[in-house]
């Protein structure tokens, strides 16, 4: 078989459009972590782009930012503006590091489950310290970020964390995307959190799977991952929480749901970067 000469006729990597990466040692619990960056193209918004950091980045930040690159083309059509996508990663290749997780996304350990304390955990107070205290200034001495403009999506444990974020720090991001969060890991914390905040400036979107509370679309689906979801999501309502979403989506599990649910966020987080 022949094939059509042309001078760029040999396979070479593959190089993603408008991002770059590096390596960066958080200062406040001295792990390394691989962040990626996205960067729109075209003149700088007044007052700098708006943001996005996604966690677990070796397995997301790939999709979400293809994603931001595809919708943003036609905002018209799908509701969502150009912004700087941030993947933060554990170290490795790996697309996922569990210890690592267990460790960062997590405030102390689980209340009842003996499996997942096994590993360490109470990281989360550290790695939101990093992420808005130096991740985020460094990547404005890069790119000019608005800082009233910025989100944060998580799923699973990063889920969880995002919510954590956001009883802790409120107001430190403009929305928050919380995709299957772990809320069986410590589901007081959060809702006692919740009882006790002032109304917030933070929108929140949570998403899930309808299947994974069916013990056959999901193995562990006694954890109540969508009835945690209904009782936070009525709890905040009761607070008077004025910016809270949730949509189920039909025929997808814990590991499905997370690529439709991160593209629901990304119009989610531009409607509420005017507000």
């Amino acid at each position: 078989m022949t094939t059509t000469s042309h001078p760029d006729s040999e396979w070479r990597p593959l190089v993603a459009p408008r991002t770059r990466s590096r390596t960066l040692v958080a200062d406040s619990n001295g792990q390394s972590y691989r962040i990626a960056l996205c960067v729109p193209e075209g003149p700088v918004p007044e007052g700098g782009w708006p943001s996005l950091i996604v966690l677990d980045g070796g397995a997301l930040f790939q999709s979400v930012a293809d994603a931001e690159r595809r919708l943003s083309h036609r905002p018209d059509a799908t509701g969502v503006t150009p912004r700087v996508i941030i993947g933060v990663a554990h170290d490795g290749d790996a697309l996922y590091h569990p210890p690592q997780r267990f460790r960062d996304f997590t405030p102390g350990p689980a209340v009842a489950d003996d499996e997942a304390n096994r590993n360490a955990s109470g990281g989360a107070a550290a790695l939101l310290t990093f992420l808005l205290d130096q991740l985020l200034p460094l990547i404005g001495d890069t790119v000019p970020l608005d800082p009233a403009r910025r989100a944060l999506l998580g799923h699973s444990l990063a889920g969880y964390f995002s919510l954590y974020a956001l009883t802790t720090r409120p107001g430190a991001f403009s929305a928050h995307g919380a995709i299957s969060p772990s809320l069986w890991w410590n589901p007081a914390l959060i809702l006692d959190a919740v009882a006790a905040l002032p109304r917030p400036s933070s929108a929140l979107y949570l998403a899930a799977g309808a299947l994974e509370q069916d013990k056959s679309g999901s193995p562990r689906g006694d954890r109540r991952m969508i009835g945690a979801l209904e009782d936070l999501k009525a709890a905040m309502d009761a607070a008077g929480w004025p910016d809270v979403s949730l949509t189920v989506f039909p025929d997808e599990n814990h590991a499905s749901v997370v690529l439709p649910a991160a593209q629901r966020f990304l119009k989610f987080a531009t409607a509420h970067d005017a507000r």
